[in-house]
């Protein structure tokens, strides 16, 4: 036999990426003047596993295996005249295309060419696309906090964070088995709602750029294979163990100190005791057929996080109220106290007198003693008495601070079977069974012995995958595969006896009193939430190899559907207050001064004095919906999706392969299959209400050219079954090209690609639910006020609704939210490039250098068209007048003949109504902050003096529309594809493949996104700073990170049987051998910074944040972290200084001094930033300055001890953050706040993590 040991290949090694986890490995096989070679028989054999498969190379020399497990294999050639060839270490990965070309050498076929494949160092020259790939010994090996293995996908290059290659979270596919395992409710970026266990995932592939038209469901993907089982019998057991006592503190809990009293940390590390545990099998059913993995993993984890709510003192409770006379009460954390640390009252210098303690009770008629019912001493009697005086005043209400314990329990199963069913055809079958549970993490109780709410979820994952080889050339691939996620979220109130012990009702119907000075006893802030998700996949995929064509086509559909609810107020809140009857006998207290409205709200707490009463309605939906009490908003979103494509991987010379493909992407309209699917009538058009039917109807007040916008049900089981939420949108078509050309200047060594793709972007059903499933009309919350006392035993429920479902919605209403998606919505798509050149540096080196680059176009974004109108009606210009001392003329008529309180009736002369303006306190702070358009706000919505909203523009014969384009609505938010974003990059890569003790992956990504809208919201609202220049939006996104260096590997020290140093045997060699350690290392520069302009928000409209007016030049790189004793601040060489604004405003009604606004000076004193003015928005970029650069590293050292033939036992201590080194947050920028450039947030605290294991 002849021998021959060939280290690097004369043939080449490609590679190319598919929608499944299964391998192809293809090839040409040619004879020594290069002729193809058609008849020769190529077999492969699984080196675990030891299943055999064979074929023969077509009239073209190519040879095809569609479908192969990931693994090593051992390939062999023979044909009639020619030496057999052997290719040892053929490594397929998951969702590979591996492409080993054989040159045949002329001799006796019993002679032997061994090849050894440099497989692990393939250089990706089939494809065009884009992406790294994890190996099952990486995810095994590098550190890790949770032994999450989708953290590790934080090492590749081209991403940061969730967000893939500058594109929104939307846009990325994750995959396992096949099978889609994200949340179908909502996009929540590079998560699953199973568990993706370390143990469970044998490898995956990150796809950043795809050019290959079997890639679809969005641009960037995530495929993983799970483990299976060989023809050797391996197992493990493992534990990972987490506690308090190997984790360091936060850097701003260190700041604060220690207790100049105890002596005690003032924040000590909150408790954290987590276990995970489990072990795996895998093996054999029948040998080189039928195989099983089984894994059994457990998570423990208990926690006590410090928490500080405020109770009654013991006296309060007794309705007695204490106070110093001539001074307001104040807790010992105070300049001036009034208490000391351990609850002492501590009189001050200021006091005219000594402590009072004074009966609230028997002051006021109404309010005579405790709660008649009981409720409210019940209630009381579950709070704890007060510890930490730092809070509150100390004196009637202070603090108490406990560690509050929550608890996670999961416990999670996987079996996955392979069958080999013959030579032919192959089933492989996964599913996963997880249970978790979640206590006090969800409506946490308040105090120790109040209720706690808890989460539990069932999730399960299910796939099938068949593939049968129909002929020698033709491969079919069926999958079938499911993911069902049931989450819910129990209150407090809901678990166990609490709802009969502790809630009282009134008519059969119970109800949550909600405290004013106290923290609630039973956590009203949460509300009873549940959802199941589940998705349904089927795909079908035929390959089919002619010549040198590789074809396939395929289709996959997919039923995903969400059924959720959410029962916000539904259960009534009682508020506790003042009510109609307001509090008496409590101001004649001598002495009581400033302490009184403290004073106030502790009598109506303990009295039980109600001031108003909450409660959430419902709407049934279908043909005839009625307002339901304890109806909850319960939605079953549906939705159909397909998808279809073809390409031809054509191969036009050994050395140059096109990848030519196209896709149609359908993504169905969704609805509720209850008949609850609201929209307007008369579809989105209809948005713009009274003003007409498109944004030309705008800004043009007077001219009411539409109707007044209705709401209707569409849809399945409602009155308008034909009618959808919008379009359906049937034009998804998607190229993808490109080629792969391994240059012939440096034989097998180097790959020059470039590809090019659409893909089409999914929306959460989430996005249907907010917008759809929240219309008016569906949901009422009804507010009742009594005119007169109410105390809780006069509270009657259920609350009687305003009007029935759908009614009308009055001009006078001016208070709810209207959404609706544009008729022509389309789906969002983004088109991906990418050029890249590899180079093999030495056999297990490689070196990448790639551009990569996408474009978001038609992104969805939702916004509000009921921009506040300030030019063309003149309240810009009154607002000017009435800033500086003058009197406007609009709002003399708008105010004329009212009796203001205070300043007399509005005549335009004695009183005018920039009187009325400069007098009201709320409007006066707007004048003092030049926020016109608040002001235009409040004279659209606004009660005051009128009782009525609108009622002001209304008695002076002003329109309607005068403020805003839809006066029926406070917000009238159309969802619709305006948004775009862009993305380039240059991405630098080197790997080196484990090999001499080795690994490591070293990249570096330049880049830079821009657009207007993350995309990571659930309504997607973000409403444009000017609806008239949205192009004014356009900024660095809040992803975008110029510079990112990122780094891993594993290292095996040299010492040991075997190795460089200490290779002999004894006890020595044992204890020094089998230590490794592996490495991240993370370094990125700084999130952008978004300067804003804070309480000068509204200087054009009402919609979000303002950026300040650079008068100065302001230099992009402007800020830098400094640690003080008070604290981290970012803009060391800023100071803040009044605005010269300040003094253009008039001093009449105290206008002038009511302004906080702040401009930014150098140390020189020389002005930068100022706030804009009324009628101007600021002319710094929003995200203009860079925050805090950040770099993590986590290590960990394992330890390998023999404990048998082929067993042994793994140490191993994972270090999060190793060096113990803050990350800072972005610094506060709002330009008026006292906190300027402060940073008050950090991350980085060092989390060791120990692990046992013992393999067989």
């Amino acid at each position: 036999m002849l021998a021959r040991s060939i280290l690097v290949l004369f043939l080449g090694v490609a590679f190319a990426w598919a929608q499944g986890v299964d391998a192809t490995l293809t090839g040409s096989v040619t004879d020594p003047s290069g002729a193809s070679v058609a008849g020769c028989r190529i077999a492969v054999r699984n080196q675990d596993t030891g299943v055999t498969r064979s074929t023969t190379s077509n009239e073209a020399g190519v040879y095809l295996f569609a479908a192969l497990p990931p693994g090593t294999y051992r390939l062999t050639a023979e044909k009639a005249g020619f030496h057999t060839v052997v290719v040892e270490e053929v490594t397929l990965e998951v969702g590979g295309r591996l492409g080993v070309n054989i040159k045949l050498e002329v001799g006796a076929v019993t002679e032997t060419v061994e090849v050894r494949a440099a497989a692990e160092n393939q250089l990706g020259y089939e494809t065009a696309s884009a992406g790294g790939m994890l190996t099952g010994q990486q995810i095994q090996e590098l550190p890790l906090p949770a032994r999450s293995s989708l953290s590790l996908t934080y090492t590749q290059a081209g991403l940061y964070e969730d967000n893939v290659a500058g594109s929104r979270i939307g846009a990325l596919n994750i995959a396992l088995d096949g099978v889609n395992i994200q949340d179908q409710r909502l996009n929540q970026g590079i998560s699953s709602p199973i568990f993706q266990s370390v143990d469970k995932i044998e490898e995956f592939r990150i796809v950043v750029a795809p050019a290959d038209a079997e890639l679809g469901r969005g641009i960037a993907h995530i495929q993983m294979a799970s483990r299976s089982g060989t023809n050797r019998l391996r197992g493990s057991l493992f534990e990972s163990h987490r506690n308090t006592v190997l984790n360091a503190n936060t850097w701003f809990n260190n700041q604060r100190g220690h207790d100049a009293v105890t002596g005690a940390q003032i924040s000590p590390r909150d408790v954290l005791i987590r276990n995970q545990y489990g072990g795996r099998l895998g093996g054999p059913i029948r040998r080189n057929k039928t195989f099983y993995h089984v894994l059994i993993e457990g998570w423990r984890e208990r926690r006590k996080n410090a928490v500080t709510n405020t109770v009654y003192t013991a006296t309060a409770r007794q309705g007695i109220y204490r106070f110093f006379p001539g001074v307001r009460n104040a807790n010992a954390q105070a300049a001036v106290p009034t208490v000391d640390l351990t609850g002492n009252p501590v009189a001050p210098p200021e006091a005219t007198g000594p402590l009072q303690s004074v009966s609230l009770y028997g002051r006021d008629s109404n309010r005579r003693g405790p709660d008649p019912t009981g409720t409210i001493q019940r209630l009381l009697g579950l709070t704890p008495l007060p510890n930490n005086f730092r809070t509150g005043d100390g004196l009637n209400f202070a603090g108490y601070t406990w560690q509050r314990p929550s608890a996670l329990n999961m416990d999670q199963g996987n079996i996955k079977i392979d069958h080999h069913l013959s030579p032919l055809h192959r089933l492989s079958v996964s599913y996963t069974h997880e249970n978790r549970a979640n206590f006090n993490a969800f409506s946490e109780s308040t105090f120790p012995d109040t209720p706690a709410g808890q989460t539990t979820y069932r999730n399960r994952f299910g796939a099938i995958n068949v593939w049968s080889n129909l002929k020698p050339s033709v491969l079919n691939e069926f999958r079938f595969g499911f993911l069902r996620n049931w989450l819910r979220w129990y209150t407090g109130w809901e678990v166990g006896d609490s709802r009969t012990r502790l809630l009282p009702n009134a008519g059969g119907y119970p109800y949550v009193p909600v405290f004013g000075l106290v923290t609630d006893p039973i956590n009203q802030a949460d509300n009873p939430v549940g959802r199941i998700s589940p998705l349904y996949q089927f795909t079908d995929n035929v390959t089919w190899i002619r010549g040198r064509h590789s074809f396939k086509s395929g289709f996959e559909v997919r039923f995903t559907s969400t059924n959720g609810f959410n029962s916000a107020d539904v259960m009534p809140r009682v508020n506790l207050g003042t009510g109609g009857a307001s509090v008496g006998g409590l101001s004649s207290i001598p002495g009581i001064g400033t302490n009184l409205t403290n004073a106030i709200t502790m009598l109506n707490d303990l009295s039980g004095s109600v001031s108003s009463v909450v409660q959430a309605l419902n709407a049934t939906g279908g043909r005839d919906p009625q307002w339901v009490p304890g109806e909850v908003k319960q939605r079953t979103w549906k939705r159909k999706e397909f998808g279809v494509f073809f390409k031809d991987d054509f191969k036009v010379r050994p050395n140059l392969t096109l990848n030519l493909g196209v896709r149609w992407d359908f993504y169905g309209v969704p609805y509720d299959r209850n008949g609850r699917t609201a929209t307007l009538v008369g579809g989105s058009s209809s948005l713009f209400g009274i003003s007409g039917r498109s944004f030309a109807d705008l800004y043009q007040p007077g001219r009411m050219v539409g109707e007044l916008t209705r709401i209707e049900l569409v849809g399945p089981n409602s009155p308008n079954p034909s009618r959808k939420l919008h379009n359906n949108d049937w034009n998804n078509f998607a190229p993808a090209v490109g080629f792969s050309w391994r240059l012939p200047w440096f034989q097998t060594t180097t790959v020059f690609r470039a590809g090019y793709m659409i893909g089409y972007e999914r929306d959460a059903l989430r996005l249907t639910d907010a917008i759809s499933g929240d219309a008016p009309g569906l949901r009422q919350r009804v507010v009742y006020t009594s005119a007169s006392f109410l105390s809780m035993e006069g509270v009657r429920l259920p609350l009687t609704p305003a009007g029935k479902p759908f009614d009308l919605i009055p001009l006078t209403d001016r208070s709810q939210t209207v959404r609706v998606f544009d008729d022509n919505l389309r789906s969002p798509y983004v088109q991906n490039w990418n050029a890249s050149l590899e180079r093999q540096i030495t056999r297990n080196t490689t070196l990448s250098v790639r551009y990569v680059a996408s474009k978001g176009t038609k992104l969805i974004r939702t916004f509000d068209i009921n921009e506040t109108v300030i030019f063309e009606n003149g309240i810009l210009e009154a607002f000017r007048m009435t800033q500086e001392g003058g009197n406007a003329p609009l709002f003399d008529r708008i105010f004329m003949g009212l009796n203001i309180s205070g300043l007399g009736v509005v005549d335009g002369r004695n009183v005018t109504g920039s009187d009325v303006l400069r007098s009201n306190s709320t409007t006066q702070t707007y004048l003092a902050h030049q926020r016109v358009a608040a002001v235009a706000d409040w004279l659209n919505t606004t009660t005051t003096y009128t009782n009525q909203r609108g009622g002001l523009l209304r008695r002076a014969g002003l329109p309607e529309n005068f403020v805003t384009g839809n006066p029926q609505f406070a917000s009238a938010r159309l969802t619709s594809n305006v948004a775009n974003s862009t993305y380039h990059s240059l991405q630098v890569e080197a790997i080196k493949r484990f090999t001499r003790a080795w690994s490591w992956r070293g990249n570096y990504t330049w880049s830079k996104a821009l657009g207007e809208e993350e995309g990571s919201g659930e309504e997607m609202i973000d409403s444009y700073r000017d609806n008239r220049n949205r192009r004014l939006d356009r900024r660095l996104l809040d992803f975008h990170r110029t510079h990112i260096i990122r780094n891993s590997g594993t290292f095996e020290f040299p010492f040991g049987p075997g190795r460089k140093w200490i290779n002999g045997g004894g006890a020595l060699a044992r204890i020094v051998e089998r230590w490794q350690i592996g490495f991240i290392f993370n370094l990125f520069s700084g999130a952008p910074v978004y300067v804003t302009s804070g309480t000068n928000r509204d200087t054009w409209n009402t919609f979000g944040d303002n950026t300040p007016t650079a008068v100065a030049p302001f230099a992009k790189s402007t800020g830098e972290v400094k640690k003080t004793p008070n604290g981290v601040i970012y803009f060391e060489g800023l100071k803040q200084v009044p605005d010269p604004s300040i003094q253009n405003l008039t001093t009449k009604g105290n206008v002038r001094s009511r302004s906080t606004l702040q401009a930014i000076a150098d140390q020189n004193g020389a002005i930068l930033l100022v706030n804009p003015v009324a009628g101007t928005n600021g002319n710094l970029a929003p995200n203009f300055l860079e925050g805090p650069g950040d770099f993590r590293f986590d290590v960990n050292l394992i330890k390998r001890i023999a404990a048998g033939e082929g067993r042994y036992i793994e140490l191993r201590f994972d270090a999060i953050d190793m060096t113990n080194s803050p990350h800072f947050g972005n610094p506060n920028a709002d330009m008026n706040s006292v906190n300027f450039g402060r940073i008050t947030s950090a991350t980085g605290n060092r989390i060791l993590v120990a692990g046992l294991r013992f393999s067989f």
